[in-house]
């Protein structure tokens, strides 16, 4: 027996064994129960059985191998010893002290310890008193413990508990009664229904799965109740195998109750909650503009994107569905804009900001019970900069030489965008003060002098100079105009006048700012120039100008080494002046002393080279001038040196006076008298630029070869012509939108009349809101189009045309207004009138071609309408699986085949998404428009719910529930047609329209066929061969093989405009070899590129034969002044070599002069043409026609006009007629199609096509 005071040491060691004890104990047996509740789980969901009786048993065993535990633990007697021995592990110093103390006994007859025993037990005592030696159950292993034991319950408890949901036979079911289990024991049902008491989105369909285990009643109906409605019956189908019926809510407006009924029994009341997500209705934006700009406050209405100019401050309001509990606008970035409530307006919340930076936001809402929106609309707020005002010099823009009697009219054009406080030129006099004239709007100009060049003595101006102006608040481009009399400047020969134009406007700061054109030269020149022509014989001008050549490579003529100065000079003069001008805009040199160190290096070169001219001139006047030159260098080269140093802008003015003052010495040492000759060679020419014009005007008695230079027009800008193309492509979709919505407006109004029940009624309703919905869409569109223009590289070509546009929104705005309003003929006239008005706005653009994501979009269009074509197969087999069922009742379903087809639908349709997401993201910068299509079609395809329209059809197919997956396949065939027009529309804006490409290529098409019969009728004649009308390539016979469809038929209403435009084409055609890339056709998207290079390829043939005709000048060429005359070398026309060639010299497509002309317009045609097979086509008919001119060029004969007949002219005629068919097929609401695809026999041509002109005009 153990002393009592031992056994007090050790009780707090005892617990905590008791307690580690019970904790592991608990948590083996736990975990062990829940892998058994796991199994038992699997067993159901793989086994298709129910086992709620062995789960029952699970939790009773749960809780009665719990409380054996817990009685087993406190039953447990301590084992002292095992105490004893942990705590001599951890303290060794009682080397078995301890074990010698717990193992001791009383031998007294009185129970007492002997002395040596009490001691031991005394030395545990103070041992225990000194150390815890409840250390050997460490509280870490206890926590542990506790903490599995903890876990463990949770485990067996999600396995036992009814809470925790015990699945059914089938993923997605349940069977306890809180979620669809109905037992009735009267009968011996036991139902489930899935999906029981659920929340669903308002406006979807509900799968209703009705499972019986055990009995099964012969039918079974399900009868739901929307709130406020009345009770509707749907009969379930049962499926052949599986003991499942099913049923479809098509629609879920509002909360639910539902009940399955059968045999004369129900199941009880089952709830579906309807619940919305948070949605964006409307969005209206305020503006209030910065001081500067003087323009009014300006209210959006219906916006996605905002313009902005910088410094404006924002208020966005927005309008959703419902109140959420929060809203903010999300930044890429990660910065966020929180919006507060409207206290007075629920659902309304609102946010201020000041436009700094463009900026893209999401709007993100979450209600309360923390469902987002699924779809975050997407905000754009454009900023624009205030620019500095541009001033451009239009007349003269270069510098001059003038006289010092003559009046200069100096014009310029300046532009700012939010308006100038002052305009005006400056000029100055080298080495005088510059005298700075502001243009007012009375046609007058007020003289300021100081402008900071270095003063002189003070010079008046007369007051009847005159100068033109423009009201200087005014926006947009300014007219200037200015007459500089040099006469009244008291100017000398040689000396240099300076000019340039200014402009003030106000920053975003609000103070003024001043811009600055180029700097331009007028220099003086003498009162007589005398240019002698030599008289020299051309073999002398030529020994002459090798002489000289060599001469100048030896050593450089003192007059050149002149020159070249003046004109190094004059760089540093305008290097100079740029540098000064953006240090002024900029506000120092911080950014820009590199360029005053390069300024000076080069000031310091032309140093350089005055000092040693001054050693080499020749003359007293020409040192002088040189040492005067050199002076001034000097002085400009120490304040461009001291402005690097010190980064100070204002030692630019002094310099910049030094530098002119340099140049107008240098102008002194001009010659007075040249010697000059016409030379065949095209050495370049050493006279100075002042001397260019005096050349030009003297008239040399040797005559000029006067052969024509080639020339090409000046492209656009590439930038320019994108812009201008997107702007264009944006104008003409509205257009047709805009005149679509009117026309089907139009037609709802007469249907509305028409009207007789309430459900018809609300069918067209719902079309005119729909509607509405198209017309909101085409409002953010016009927003876009309106921020696009208002950038900073648009603003000046598009002011007139932004201005136009705001005043057509209101028209869009209005119609959507009065189709809220139920303004049907209102909202129809109103959408015409915008319609019209885009139209005319799109007809002052150019077309213009953009290549950008061409390829995707091909692509994206093309697998569109293959999974439209896919999903019609879908729906062709669940109708004939169901006609089947209907004939019979065996054979095997097949269900699983059209399920593994909607699958893999269904995987094709998320690839395409994200393709479409992907090519979104990417043309969000450089096409916004395609940008905006292609997320709002992925928009609608996400709200639309296609991916879980084709899930369900496929889970339905897989159940054999053939009937409603017909119906849940419908709305997924629908959702499949609209991403195909959204694509389709999308593809519209970077592939053109295709039946326009179409028509185009068509048209191309006919006119080469037409060449074609030409040569070949002239073939024909040549050899003595009639020419068959009804052969196939007549122009009768090209026009009925086209089904009708030719532009000039009655049946198509744009024949008109169809032959306006040929004929456009075939001038512009006729007229390329003259005109080489001049002409520029108004095509559309797709087909410009093509067009492009055929103008390319015309030019480059004008070049070659250009450079032939060049090369052949002495081989028999003779130029006459009515063409070209072939001579042989016997000096006679006629020769050898002309019946050999003749063919080759006449016009023709295949074996004449015609042909690289002919072959580029059909590989125009193949690259119109988006369908692959016939682009093969034309490229066969492309090749066919390159072997038999090979064959024509290499053995030099004449060709044979029936292999042309059969390998060229009817491919491209039956190339014509598959045009028109898909021409047709596009247009089939504009044009009419042939009844049958049978050929009309030759001979009936004319009667049919008389037939088909009588039915068109109305005639009997």
């Amino acid at each position: 027996m153990i002393e009592q005071a031992l056994r007090d040491r050790l009780r707090p060691i005892v617990r905590r064994r008791q307690s580690l004890y019970l904790a592991v104990w608990l948590s083996v047996v736990w975990f062990m129960l829940g892998l058994v509740g796991a199994a038992l789980i699997w067993a159901q969901w793989y086994w298709n059985v129910r086992l709620a009786g062995a789960m029952r048993a699970l939790a009773a065993v749960f809780v009665a191998a719990t409380v054996y535990v817990m009685v087993r633990s406190r039953r447990v007697r301590p084992d002292y010893r095992a105490i004893a021995r942990a705590i001599e592990r951890d303290h060794p110093e009682l080397k078995a002290l301890l074990l010698t103390a717990i193992e001791q006994k009383a031998r007294g007859p009185d129970g007492q310890l002997g002395y040596l025993q009490e001691r031991v037990i005394g030395e545990a005592l103070r041992h225990a008193s000194r150390t815890d030696w409840t250390a050997s159950v460490p509280l870490v292993r206890l926590l542990i413990a506790d903490v599995g034991a903890f876990a463990a319950m949770l485990f067996v408890l999600a396995m036992v508990w009814p809470a925790g949901g015990m699945p059914g036979a089938r993923e997605g079911e349940t069977t306890s009664t809180r979620k669809g289990e109905t037992p009735s024991p009267r009968g011996g049902w036991q139902v489930s229904v899935t999906p029981g008491d659920a929340e669903v989105e308002a406006g979807s369909p509900v799968v209703v799965l009705t499972r019986f285990d055990g009995r099964l009643p012969a039918s079974a109906t399900l009868v739901y109740t929307p709130k406020g409605s009345s009770s509707q019956r749907i009969v379930l189908n049962k499926n052949l195998e599986d003991p499942v019926f099913g049923g479809v809510i098509p629609s879920v407006p509002g909360n639910t109750v539902y009940r399955v009924e059968y045999e004369g029994q129900r199941t009880q009341d089952f709830k579906l909650t309807a619940f919305i997500y948070p949605e964006l209705r409307r969005a209206d934006a305020r503006i209030v503009y910065p001081a500067y700009t003087h323009l009014p406050e300006k209210v959006v209405e219906d916006t996605r994107q905002v313009s902005a100019v910088e410094g404006s401050r924002v208020t966005l309001t927005f309008t959703l569905n419902k109140p959420v509990a929060t809203a903010r606008l999300q930044a890429r970035d990660g910065s966020a804009v929180t919006l507060a409530p409207d206290a007075n307006r629920p659902g309304v919340y609102a946010a201020a900001m000041t436009a700094t930076e463009s900026r893209r936001y999401e709007l993100l809402l979450t209600d309360a019970e923390g469902r987002m929106n699924r779809m975050p609309p997407r905000f754009t707020i454009d900023v624009h900069k205030n620019l500095a005002a541009q001033v451009k010099v239009k007349f003269p823009n270069r510098d001059i030489s003038a006289s010092a009697l003559e009046e200069l009219t100096l014009e310029a054009e300046v532009f700012d965008d939010y308006g100038l406080t002052g305009y005006g030129v400056a000029y100055a006099v080298a080495g005088l003060e510059a005298v700075e004239v502001a243009l007012d709007a009375g046609g007058r100009g007020t003289r300021e002098r100081g402008m900071g060049f270095q003063p002189t003595q003070q010079r008046q101006d007369p007051d009847a100079a005159a100068v033109h102006g423009q009201d200087a608040r005014a926006t947009g481009k300014q007219a200037m105009a200015y007459v500089l009399a040099l006469e009244e400047l008291d100017v000398a020969p040689d000396q240099l006048v300076t000019y340039h134009f200014w402009a003030d406007d106000v920053g975003p700061d609000g103070r003024m700012r001043r811009s600055y054109s180029d700097i331009y030269f007028a220099e003086i020149r003498p009162f007589e120039e005398i240019f002698r022509e030599s008289e020299s014989s051309a073999a002398q001008q030529e020994q002459q100008r090798q002489q000289q050549e060599n001469q100048q490579g030896q050593s450089e003529d003192g007059q050149q080494r002149a020159e070249q100065l003046a004109r190094l000079q004059k760089e540093i003069i305008n290097a100079t002046w740029n540098v000064k001008r953006k240090a002024d805009q900029a506000g120092g040199l911080e950014g820009n002393a590199e360029d005053v160190e390069v300024v000076a290096q080069s000031q310091d070169q032309a140093l350089q080279q005055a000092q040693a001219a001054q050693g080499q001139a020749e003359d007293a006047e020409s040192q002088s001038a040189l040492e005067a030159a050199a002076r001034h260098m000097q002085t400009s080269l120490e304040h461009l040196t001291t402005a690097a140093e010190s980064v100070s802008a204002e030692e630019l003015t002094p310099a910049l006076a030094a530098e002119q003052a340099a140049y107008q010495e240098l102008l002194k040492l001009r010659q007075r008298e040249s010697q000059v000759a016409r030379s065949r060679g095209q050495t370049p020419s050493r006279q100075s630029a002042r001397s260019q014009e005096q050349l030009q005007q003297l008239e040399m008695r040797q005559e000029q070869d006067r052969y024509e230079t080639q020339r090409q027009a000046q492209p656009r800008q590439e930038a320019e012509q994108r812009q201008d193309l997107q702007m264009q492509n944006r104008l003409r979709e509205l257009a047709r939108r805009q005149n679509d919505m009117s026309e089907r407006l139009r037609e709802l109004e007469a249907e509305l009349r028409q009207t007789q029940t309430e459900q018809q009624r609300q069918e067209a309703q719902r079309q005119l809101e729909r509607l509405r919905q198209q017309q909101l869409q085409s409002l953010e569109d016009v927003d876009e189009l309106a921020a696009q223009m208002d950038r900073p590289e648009n603003r000046q070509r598009t002011a007139d045309a932004s201005r136009q546009l705001d005043q057509t929104r209101s028209q869009v705005r209005r119609s959507a207004e009065q189709m809220q309003q139920r303004m049907v003929s209102e909202a129809a006239a109103s959408a015409a009138r915008a319609g019209r008005e885009f139209e005319q706005m799109r007809e002052e653009f150019q077309d213009r071609t953009s290549g950008q994501f061409t390829q995707e979009m091909q692509q994206m269009r093309e697998e569109a309408r293959q999974m439209e074509r896919r999903q019609q197969e879908i729906a062709e087999g669940i109708a004939q699986e169901l006609q089947r069922r209907q004939r019979t009742l065996t054979g095997p379903p097949a269900g699983e085949e059209l399920a593994e087809r909607t699958q893999q639908q269904q995987a094709r349709a998320q690839e395409l998404m994200e393709q479409m997401r992907q090519v979104s993201e990417a043309a969000e910068e450089t096409e916004p428009l395609l940008n905006r299509r292609l997320y709002d079609t992925l928009r609608q395809a996400s709200t639309g719910d296609l991916d879980r329209a084709l899930d369900l059809t496929g889970e339905l197919l897989r159940r054999n529930f053939l009937p409603e997956a017909q119906e849940i396949e419908q709305r997924a065939g629908e959702a499949v047609r609209r991403l195909r027009e959204g694509i389709e529309e999308a593809a519209e804006g970077v592939l053109g329209r295709e039946d326009e490409a179409l028509r185009r290529a068509r048209e191309q098409v006919e006119e080469l066929i037409r060449q074609v019969n030409e040569e070949t009728a002239r073939g024909g004649r040549a050899g003595g061969g009639i020419r068959d009308p009804n052969r196939p390539g007549d122009p009768n016979a090209i026009r009925m093989a086209g089904g009708m469809g030719d532009a000039n038929s009655p049946g198509d209403p744009n024949g008109a405009a169809a032959d306006e435009r040929r004929g456009t084409r075939d001038d512009l055609m006729r007229g390329r070899d003259a005109r080489g890339t001049r002409g520029q056709d108004t095509l559309d998207t797709q087909g410009q590129d093509a067009l492009a290079t055929g103008d390319r390829a015309a030019t480059r043939n004008e070049a070659e034969a250009t450079r032939d005709g060049q090369r052949n000048t002495n081989d028999g060429i003779r130029t006459t002044n009515d063409g070209v005359e072939r001579v042989d070398q016997a000096g006679g026309p006629g020769g050898v070599f002309r019946d050999r060639t003749d063919y080759q010299q006449r016009r023709g497509p295949i074996a004449g002069r015609d042909y690289r002309d002919w072959s580029d317009r059909l590989r125009e045609v193949e690259e119109m043409l988006s369908s692959r097979d016939l682009r093969e086509q034309a490229a066969q008919v492309r090749e066919r026609a390159r072997e038999v001119r090979t064959e024509v060029t290499r053995h030099g004969k004449e060709p044979q006009w029936d292999v042309i007949e059969q390998q060229i002219t009817r491919p491209l005629t039956e190339l014509y007629r598959r045009l028109s068919e898909e021409l047709v097929r596009l247009e089939s609401d504009k044009a009419m199609a042939p009844i049958d695809r049978d050929p009309v026999p030759g001979r009936f041509d004319d009667m049919v096509r008389r037939y088909f002109e009588n039915l068109g005009g109305g005639q009997p």
